[in-house]
């Protein structure tokens, strides 16, 4: 499950090219703003807020690039782009990247708790990118 800034249009554009390649549906694609959003990722909505997620099936939850990364598992032709994401150094780049999108096309929530956040990893209130 990916869930996304509802609010945010260059997420909905990601989102629906994403929808485009997931031609077996396997990833379900939720607004952060839908109520059950927090009951069924497990995740309070200040971490949703935060960054886009993605749940996998066994329950890690990953955010930001990361969550990009791993919803093309999901993906025709994803491993192309997770073989590249897997290169030394490339997810660094990757969350940086991520970063300068979020500040430059608005934050998720809130507004200077997200670009603090994605501007130093050290501020990141819930640790890396991707936990249990």
């Amino acid at each position: 499950m990916l869930v996304f800034d509802g609010h945010c249009g260059f997420c909905r554009r990601w989102v629906q090219r994403l929808a485009t390649l997931d031609r077996n549906q396997r990833l379900v694609l939720l607004p952060l703003q839908a109520p059950e959003a927090t009951a069924l990722t497990g995740q309070p909505l200040e971490r949703l807020r935060m960054a886009a997620h993605l749940v996998r099936p066994d329950g890690m939850v990953f955010a930001g690039a990361a969550a990009a990364g791993e919803a093309f598992r999901y993906l025709r032709g994803g491993r192309i782009v997770r073989g590249v994401l897997a290169i030394p150094g490339a997810m660094p780049l990757a969350e940086r990247f991520y970063a300068w999108i979020a500040r430059r096309f608005g934050p998720v929530g809130d507004e200077q708790g997200l670009n603090r956040a994605l501007r130093d990893p050290n501020q990141r209130p819930y640790g890396p990118w991707h936990y249990d």
